[in-house]
């Protein structure tokens, strides 16, 4: 008997051979023959021990079994095989080896994807941070001071904050996650570009209401206007 990992627990069932094989065979011998099968298929062929160890195995009596001996033969290695059923288990497991092949080469490129994807988003990561600090730096020189805002356009940007905090949380919602990140149920996957470049939009818009805040306390004369500011965010939304 073969390891429990390579045995062939099913195997196909042709109705129109059976009916034609077994058109001879009384309802007990059809039984009997079927029985034998199965057994001759689990075990990679019978052990050939007597007739009366074979009869056991079918169900019936010595004397049926003589009528269902004929369709089965005894190997070199004295097992009681199928001629027909031999020539199933040669198909299967071929197909069976040839979808394991396939599964490993598979998993091996997916492995090879994932570690290209990983290697990818951290290259990416480590080029935006030096350019992320060095607009920082730029945007707070004192030589140029922010300028005050409109009333229209500071609410405008309010409205424009607003409206991409809730696509960040629509996103995570439809993703099964919080407005910070955290699973509370499984749902679509997420769009982690799509999510980031709000986030840099959003972050925008509060240094430039921050910027006006401060502007107002200074008591500064407005000096200058966004320029199209809402018309850029509302463009790159819907993008």
């Amino acid at each position: 008997m073969k390891d429990k990992d390579e045995r062939l627990f099913q195997f196909p069932f042709y109705p129109e051979s059976f009916l034609v094989s077994t058109m001879l065979m009384s309802p007990a011998e059809v039984g009997a023959y079927m029985r034998l099968l199965c057994h001759s298929w689990l075990d990679d062929g019978i052990p050939m021990k007597s007739k009366a160890h074979l009869a056991r195995l079918a169900g019936v009596s010595t004397s049926k079994l003589e009528q269902i001996l004929p369709k089965f033969y005894i190997d070199d290695e004295n097992r009681v095989r199928h001629h027909r059923l031999e020539e199933v288990r040669k198909s299967v497991a071929d197909l069976r080896e040839k979808r394991r092949k396939a599964g490993a080469l598979g998993g091996k490129a997916s492995k090879q994807s994932l570690s290209y994807a990983v290697a990818n988003r951290q290259q990416k990561s480590s080029n935006a941070q030096p350019s992320k600090i060095k607009e920082n730096k730029t945007k707070y020189t004192p030589l140029n001071p922010p300028a005050q805002l409109s009333t229209a356009d500071k609410i405008a940007l309010e409205r424009e904050r607003d409206a991409i905090a809730e696509e960040i949380k629509d996103i995570y919602r439809k993703a099964g996650r919080d407005a910070m990140g955290s699973v509370i149920s499984w749902g679509k996957p997420d769009d982690p570009e799509r999510v980031q470049h709000l986030r840099e939009q959003e972050q925008i818009i509060k240094d430039r209401l921050r910027d006006n805040v401060l502007c107002i306390a200074s008591d500064e004369p407005a000096n200058g206007h966004i320029p199209d500011a809402i018309s850029i965010l509302a463009a790159e939304k819907t993008l």
